[in-house]
């Protein structure tokens, strides 16, 4: 596959990704967009929304294939980071009092959803990072 196609396929999976159930919370299965609109949720929920918002733009920047005002390379590693910010910010309250995910470790909070996000984003990233032309093949 050329580099164009996996990271459109790529991106695609991990914006669909995003609606999957990200986090179960008290029984209820919440995906990232719920998650987000939630009024009960601490405010780093926020940074979730980077997710969506920078692989759209990366799946519009492939496909247009012009030079625009933002990296491909900057944006492959925005879903990464920002997964590994969140997966940080919950493993460092998941012990405390405050926290707001009390029903278990964090592989039982986070859901299938999440998962494929921080699974595709690392491939996402090593996609636009390693292959250096079109015509290498995977």
């Amino acid at each position: 596959m050329y580099k164009k196609t996996l990271s459109t396929i790529l991106s695609v999976v991990l914006l669909g990704s995003f609606f999957m159930p990200f986090f179960y919370w008290h029984c209820f299965e919440m995906s990232g967009f719920n998650f987000v609109l939630s009024e009960h949720i601490p405010s780093y929920k926020y940074f979730l929304l980077a997710i969506p918002l920078t692989t759209i733009f990366h799946l519009l920047s492939v496909l247009s294939q012009e030079n625009n005002f933002y990296s491909r390379k900057l944006l492959s590693w925005t879903p990464l980071a920002t997964l590994m910010i969140v997966f940080a910010l919950i493993l460092g309250k998941e012990r405390s009092d405050d926290s707001f995910f009390s029903n278990g470790n964090i592989f039982s909070i986070t859901g299938a959803g999440f998962w494929l996000a921080l699974v595709f984003s690392l491939l996402l990233t090593y996609i636009n990072f390693r292959m250096r032309s079109r015509s290498y093949y995977i």
